[in-house]
């Protein structure tokens, strides 16, 4: 089961091999936390434990919930574990606060799960991601609120709050699970830029008169770089272009230029620049004409929309928003070359993608009050 792919659920044989995976690889300390040996921060106070996915939005999503938490509470002592380690996370979003600590996480095995709660003793948990773990929520006697995660795979304890991240996550979750439901919203719409100086614009030269945005797949990118070829836009503008963030490639066939070794002087017309580093996603929405999402990623969709810019979609996304679907290179360039010629149904566009990402960040943000109003009274 994909549930057990990193061997964090509750079934033995993929826990035995991670762990066993762990310890041949050198990573010891990864492997006692996954078997529980955890130990909580020094010093006093009550403890809350926030457990992560292994996604890099998991991990993310609990680096905020960490901030938030120590925000509203400075006398508790936090935990934070997760499944998969991402130090740049670490580095550009945690701060160093007092009374945190930060690891790996445990499997879902019953004597795991035993033995973490009789080391923590928390007084509330935060699910941030991942799969709700059935195990840790039938054993808990605390509460649990869960934060984007998906259900437990069996009819347990039910959680307090449930904060889904779109209407069809809401929809998996049966009505017995949980105690309060929020409204569905994504926190990446709190964590993208909502406003970027359009300084690409500017560092790319005056001899480019338009930038464009495509954000893909590996397997979408021929047929799309073919058309962008025979579309003739190249003779005056640049095509930014970055792929999904499960993709699987760090580099883009037939690129001229990757971001990341820039060094910042101007760009001929016709180049197609590669933005291997994400940090350059608002700079990319702010700038471009328009922005093709064909295999939209969330964090993507939401900077897309932030930035103001026309945005189409490959696919349908489980949120709601105002984009057109197009699935065809084809029909995205012929939707690109409307706009460049209609200024005016282009900012129509690009208005109404901004609405839609306010008021998805404003949910977000009172999903966020509605938790730690709990976390408050814990």
């Amino acid at each position: 089961m994909a549930v057990d792919a990193r061997g964090y659920g509750d079934r033995p044989l993929p826990v035995w091999r991670a762990t066993w995976r762990d310890y041949r690889h050198g990573n010891g300390s990864r492997a006692r936390a996954r078997r529980g040996f955890l130990t909580p921060p020094d010093d006093r106070g009550r403890l809350i434990w926030i457990k992560a996915g292994g996604s890099p939005e998991d991990v993310r999503l609990g680096i905020e919930l960490l901030g938030a938490v120590r925000d509203k509470r400075h006398d508790v002592r936090i935990v934070l574990t997760f499944e998969q380690d991402y130090p740049e996370l670490f580095e550009r979003h945690m701060q160093a606060f007092r009374k945190v600590g930060v690891g790996y996480g445990p499997c879902d095995r019953p004597r795991v799960v035993r033995r973490v709660l009789r080391r923590f003793q928390p007084h509330g948990i935060l699910l941030a991601g991942g799969r709700a773990p059935a195990n840790l929520l039938q054993a808990a006697e605390v509460p649990v609120i869960a934060v984007n995660s998906a259900p437990p795979t069996r009819a347990v304890r039910p959680v307090v709050r449930h904060w889904p991240v779109d209407p069809p996550a809401a929809a998996l979750w049966p009505e017995g699970a949980f105690a309060q439901g929020l409204l569905p919203a994504d926190p990446q719409a709190r964590f993208v830029e909502a406003q970027a100086d359009v300084v690409l614009r500017s560092l790319v030269g005056g001899e480019v008169e338009r930038l464009w945005w495509w954000h893909g797949t590996t397997g979408q990118w021929p047929a799309w770089r073919a058309a962008w070829e025979a579309s003739g836009f190249g003779r005056s503008d640049i095509l930014l272009a970055s792929l999904r963030e499960d993709a699987g490639a760090a580099e883009l066939p037939d690129a001229d230029l990757a971001v990341s070794s820039w060094d910042r002087s101007a760009l001929e017309p016709g180049t197609i620049l590669h933005l291997d580093d994400r940090r350059w996603f608002a700079a990319a929405a702010s700038a471009a004409h328009a922005v093709h999402l064909a295999a939209p990623d969330r964090q993507a969709l939401w900077q897309g929309l932030a930035g103001g810019a026309a945005v189409s979609l490959g696919e349908t996304p489980a949120a709601a928003v105002p984009c057109p679907v197009l699935d065809e290179p084809a029909a995205v360039l012929e939707a690109w070359q409307g706009l460049r010629d209609d200024p005016a149904a282009r900012r129509q566009q690009g208005d109404a993608a901004r609405r839609r990402f306010w008021e998805e960040r404003r949910q977000v943000d009172a999903n966020f009050d509605s938790v730690l109003q709990q976390v408050w009274d814990w």
